[in-house]
């Protein structure tokens, strides 16, 4: 017969290991999961069909550099296409282990096509960067793709991290996390950068066309 101070005990050691769990969960984060490969053949097939391709030929599909793992950072391997008239498309997903770290920044800061020097954000309806990734004027932002969710897009910690915030709230998800019946809030973005030729900038409507074709893209992917 269970007797009321071995239930007390029982609920006690519950919410114990609970709270260890917790605490765990925020001091000792996982390594941050592998992200899919990206769908470089539907990538592709919507660029092209927005005829933002060069006519002469099919872009190579091969990665430059391989997915890759580490304790703070995981990243695909990259999708990059060239565009018309010597853009260049770039896109990558990447995760973080740490909140801190959550920004479109981190996810490219080892490869020097994607990163950022005299680096600024800039006022468009997609919060974007811009900078010179090799000399190249280069504009970025970073696509938390989520079915049904508004506005996916950041640049900084805040923004991304306020996405990511909105996956998943309320009590019975907290309670949920902790037990086990649903993840840990994950940080993690597909990494978009478009490069121009040397002197020659993205403009605006371009950029906005190319985040049109992709973002329903890269949805469908998760």
């Amino acid at each position: 017969m269970i007797t009321p101070p071995l239930l007390v005990r029982w609920y006690g050691t519950l919410a114990t290991v609970a709270a260890l769990l917790a605490a765990q969960a925020i001091v000792l984060p996982r390594w941050p999961a592998a992200p899919r490969p990206l769908p470089a053949e539907q990538l592709e097939e919507a660029l092209r069909g927005a005829e933002l391709l060069p006519e002469a030929g099919r872009p190579s599909l091969t990665s430059p550099w391989p997915a890759k793992r580490s304790y703070e950072l995981a990243t695909s391997a990259p999708v990059v296409l060239p565009l018309r008239e010597g853009f260049e498309l770039t896109m990558m997903a990447g995760a973080v282990r740490q909140r801190f770290n959550f920004q479109a920044g981190t996810i490219g800061r080892n490869h020097a096509s994607l990163k950022l020097r005299q680096r600024r954000l800039i006022g468009t309806p997609v919060p974007t960067a811009r900078g010179l990734a090799q000399d190249r004027p280069t504009l970025q932002t970073c696509l938390v793709a989520v079915p049904g969710l508004h506005r996916p897009f950041g640049v900084t910690r805040e923004q991304l991290s306020t996405i990511a915030d909105r996956r998943a709230v309320g009590r019975q998800a907290a309670v949920e996390r902790v037990i086990g019946l649903q993840p840990n809030r994950t940080y993690a973005c597909t990494l978009i950068s478009l490069r121009g030729p040397r002197g020659e900038p993205p403009s605006e409507r371009l950029w906005q066309q190319v985040l049109a074709l992709v973002e329903p893209v890269l949805r469908t992917h998760t």
